[in-house]
């Protein structure tokens, strides 16, 4: 299922720090698209859950030094 998920991203500063989001997910199976914006600290991500959860997701982005949390989902 095609979902799509707002987030809030905590500690990102720069950049580089979006960039870094970015790429994270840039070859993820599952992830069809990122859009990460390191100044007002938001994201939206597009995603295939039968390939990769949201659980997943946050675990990928505390992983790499931020946290995250759902704003909204809506499905596709």
């Amino acid at each position: 299922m095609i979902e799509t998920a707002y987030l809030d991203i905590k500690g990102m500063h720069c950049i580089n720090c979006q960039i870094k989001t970015e790429n994270t997910f840039a070859k993820k199976d599952g992830v069809i698209e990122i859009d990460v914006n390191w100044e007002s600290g938001k994201g939206c991500v597009t995603f295939d859950s039968n390939l990769i959860t949201i659980a997943d997701i946050f675990d990928q982005i505390h992983k790499i030094g931020f946290e995250a949390k759902e704003v909204l989902r809506h499905t596709l």
